[in-house]
């Protein structure tokens, strides 16, 4: 027999399935706490005893889902002491949870695109993968001598780009990227990224 507790993480996990499935079908402009229910198949007012308002649970499930698709990175990071591999294991990391979990990251960048539809808190709680990759960025900056980008968002931009447009471009024609070009492809952002730098600084 189910307890209610059980029956009642049930129901808050198919509003949440149902958020993914309709941002990654509709996008953000697509999501009402009615057509939410009417989705997920339970009653109108259920999504309310979850969630304050839109932005409660837009803010609550980013804020999970970013937790989930970065956990097991620290450990990642640990197995290398060395800066720029540290930065590479980060964005290749991303791109294997992006597809591990495509509905997921879809909904995260969905809200990174559209930041004000959460709250200032969740905006900051959720920063913890681009403040990795800035502070990873910095320090390799500094151990080579490169002029470093102050914009951590254009820092972010710049990193994940590629690896962003190669996951898109298969999501678009419903195939996978293998390893092998997810390593490539991150391996020319970061050697490229510094190799424009130092160019530059001696220009």
């Amino acid at each position: 027999m189910i307890n209610m507790r059980e029956k009642d993480q049930s129901k808050k996990a198919k509003i949440i399935q149902a958020v993914f499935e309709i941002v990654d079908r509709d996008g953000l402009a697509g999501l009402s706490f009615g057509k939410i229910a009417k989705w997920a198949g339970i009653s109108s007012g259920t999504p309310y005893v979850y969630y304050r308002d839109k932005t409660d649970m837009l803010s609550q499930i980013y804020v999970a889902t970013k937790q989930q698709l970065e956990s097991g990175l620290d450990e990642q990071l640990a197995q290398t002491d060395s800066t720029k591999e540290q930065l590479i294991t980060c964005l290749e990391y991303f791109a294997r949870q992006y597809m591990k979990y495509p509905l997921q990251a879809n909904y995260i960048m969905a809200i990174h695109a559209a930041p004000e539809l959460i709250t200032p808190t969740a905006r900051q709680e959720g920063a913890s993968f681009t403040n990795s990759l800035s502070g990873l960025y910095c320090r390799l900056c500094k151990e080579s001598q490169a002029a470093v980008i102050g914009d951590q968002f254009l820092v972010g931009a710049l990193l994940l780009g590629p690896i962003m447009w190669l996951l898109r471009q298969a999501k678009l024609n419903n195939t996978r990227v293998d390893d092998a070009k997810i390593k490539k492809v991150v391996r020319i952002s970061v050697n490229g990224l510094f190799e424009e730098e130092k160019h530059e600084t001696s220009l």
